[in-house]
């Protein structure tokens, strides 16, 4: 499996990525086209697959990115193109108890936009940045999720510096 590990310990009363996480992703075979993944994402709305034969044995994800700058970017036939040649790998993941700022943090540090919540090296769910910073509503959530993504500790960091400077 390629997959890597950020693991997280929880701390009383934050949220958690299990509490916010999407429930049994989708998977492709990776030997499927790039057609039969768009398909899917379209039947289920859905903006990444995960690529695999069984919730164990993730070898990778295609998102919706991926199509874009990997196949239609380079004017490649999606229906002849394999899932396996455009997707990415190795996953990043995370555990159902990693708090929603160091998952943030974590999307911040690899320029992703989704993380692999992995249990007992399972993949039961994805989280997306949108559910951090949706995270059920909690604003001094969303604000620490914010601070996380743009990499801030301790109240600085060069990428919100560049953000908002003139």
């Amino acid at each position: 499996m390629t997959i890597r590990s950020h693991a997280s310990v929880k701390k009383d009363k934050e949220m958690r990525v299990i509490d916010i996480m999407k429930h049994s992703p989708t998977l492709i075979s990776s030997q499927k086209t790039v057609k039969d993944a768009a398909i899917l994402m379209k039947e289920f709305n859905y903006g990444a697959l995960l690529v695999g034969t069984h919730p164990e044995e993730i070898v990778g994800i295609i998102t919706d990115r991926d199509i874009t700058l990997r196949v239609t970017a380079e004017g490649k036939d999606a229906s002849d193109t394999l899932v396996r040649d455009v997707m990415t790998k190795p996953v990043q993941t995370c555990n159902g108890e990693t708090n929603l700022e160091d998952a943030a943090m974590q999307m911040s540090e690899h320029n992703i936009r989704r993380l692999v919540v992995l249990t007992a090296n399972k993949a039961p769910g994805i989280v997306t940045l949108v559910e951090l910073l949706r995270n059920q509503g909690n604003l001094t959530v969303s604000d620490r999720v914010l601070h996380g993504l743009l990499g801030v500790k301790d109240g600085r960091h060069a990428k919100a510096e560049a953000l908002f400077s003139f």
